[in-house]
């Protein structure tokens, strides 16, 4: 085998009359690496020491990076421990291997296990060691792991850099960790080394906004402009979000007509960041007319920022805007999604219109025409079907909800407490009530198993009176889960 690898080495080099040594396997090795072939590059291994050729720390840092760059954190381990147990002292690219490895993975734990027995070993980690056990950290969002290791690096005179600043705050960010995210940040930067980046202030300005902290979201917003920063889209946006959550419309116009100001180029997320504040509130006017302004500076507008601008017309039970919306949708090439369908429904049905709501169903079941292109696979969800119900509950025409409930769990779609709680209205505003079918629906929901919440109840509870309803929970042995 010795003398075969030999001359496949031979070859390679185009000249017999050398003898390949530790370079020359491990250049076949390193080319088995780069292609993925971890397992070839372990046969080339297995040559170099039957031809009585030592392995060196580059040889099993290529053997690492040969299973780290295909995924294999358990075979990248296996080849560092090897090393270790030979006596081989391995530079930081090896133990860098694993740890990014290990980030990759999902496991942080591994990636700092990794970290301390580099500095057990005398290997000096390097900002790029540090940096990726803080990634993984962060993608766990774990604010108080990426905290540890700041504090780490900083302890063993490793200067955190621009990249470290952005992993450590983002972990705290995706945590909702405002506090931590501004200890790290001010500790890093009071170092001197790093200057934050618009990345750094964005992770900075999103864990504020995660937070809740619209105040502080603005005062690092005007931080990065003091600081010479540029502002992106994104530090904008982020704002504008905040803003949105809290249904200050006053506040997200402010943003954008900054952002517009500063010269930043708004785009469709920040339109729909907007609109989502009007929602908020309930003003169809504003939504509409940021909406129409978005459309007018050319910014084209996508499926969810439609869907946005369709809820706010479901939520005034403004139906008739919120058809001319969806057939706006079709004349901009774009298919309305089952989202889109449902909010005009909601419209209908919010408006006193049954009739409506169950045009729009039926253009989800197929059954209506239409001279718009139909989306490939809608089909209508159970939503789709209880909000059409409840049009007609709100009038008590019990007939039609029962004949969609029967529609819909013929299509393989279970009732839910929602769908029951529709029901039970339909039989409590009809005139007169319709106590016995009532029981029975309860009766039939209740013995499948179905959850029951408390809207259901006390529906059923006004109509059948207070001691037949303790009667009819008793029999049937229900319990009551929170609403959610």
């Amino acid at each position: 085998a010795a003398a075969n690898a030999t001359d496949a080495l031979r070859a390679r080099s185009g000249d017999q009359r050398l003898d390949p040594d530790v370079i020359s396997y491990s250049a076949i090795m390193d080319s088995c690496a780069q292609n993925g072939e971890a397992n070839r590059a372990e046969v080339w291994f297995e040559r170099m020491v039957a031809a009585g050729i030592s392995p060196d720390t580059v040889s099993y840092n290529t053997m690492i990076k040969a299973h780290a760059r295909g995924g294999d954190l358990a075979g990248a381990e296996r080849w560092l421990q090897a090393a270790r147990e030979t006596g081989i002292r391995l530079d930081a690219f090896g133990y860098n291997a694993v740890i990014a490895a290990a980030a990759r993975a999902m496991e942080p734990e591994k990636a700092e296990w990794w970290l301390r027995q580099m500095l057990e070993d005398n290997s000096e980690p390097d900002v790029v060691s540090y940096n990726s056990v803080i990634n993984a950290w962060a993608k766990k969002g774990d604010a108080g792991g990426a905290q540890r290791l700041v504090a780490l690096m900083c302890k063993k005179e490793v200067e955190p850099d621009v990249v470290t600043l952005g992993v450590a705050v983002h972990a705290c960010a995706k945590a909702g960790d405002l506090s931590r995210a501004e200890a790290i940040f001010e500790k890093i930067v009071s170092r001197g080394r790093a200057q934050p980046d618009a990345i750094g202030y964005n992770a900075l300005i999103n864990a504020a906004v995660k937070a809740g902290d619209t105040e502080r979201a603005e005062h690092w917003l005007s931080a990065m402009l003091k600081n010479g920063v540029a502002p992106s889209v994104v530090s904008y946006t982020t704002v504008l979000h905040a803003h949105a959550r809290a249904g200050n419309i006053e506040k997200a116009e402010e943003g954008l007509e900054r952002m517009i100001q500063d010269g930043i180029e708004a785009n469709v997320v920040s339109y729909s960041a907007l609109i989502h504040a009007c929602v908020k509130a309930g003003d169809v006017d504003r939504a509409e007319k940021w909406f129409n302004y978005m459309r007018t500076a050319g910014i084209q507008a996508n499926t969810v920022s439609y869907s946005v601008l369709l809820n706010v017309c479901a939520k005034a039970g403004d139906f008739q805007r919120a058809e001319k919306w969806l057939e706006t949708m079709y004349e901009d090439n774009l298919l309305p999604n089952v989202v889109c369908y449902n909010n005009v429904i909601d419209a209908c049905a919010k408006a006193g219109h049954p009739d409506r709501a169950e045009v729009w169903l039926r253009h989800l079941t197929g059954e209506q025409t239409s001279k718009w292109e139909r989306t490939p696979g809608l089909a209508p969800t159970r939503q789709s079907y209880t909000t059409a119900a409840q049009a007609y509950a709100s009038q008590g025409t019990y007939v039609e909800v029962e004949r969609l409930m029967a529609e819909m769990e013929g299509r393989g779609i279970m009732m839910d407490e929602f769908s029951l709680t529709v029901l039970l209205s339909a039989y409590s505003r009809s005139r007169p009530r319709r106590r016995e079918r009532a029981e029975t629906a309860f009766r039939d929901y209740t013995a499948r198993g179905l959850p029951v919440t408390r809207p259901p109840m006390r529906v059923l509870r006004s109509i059948v009176g207070g001691q037949r309803f303790e009667k009819l929970v008793a029999e049937s042995g229900v319990q009551v889960v929170p609403s959610g």
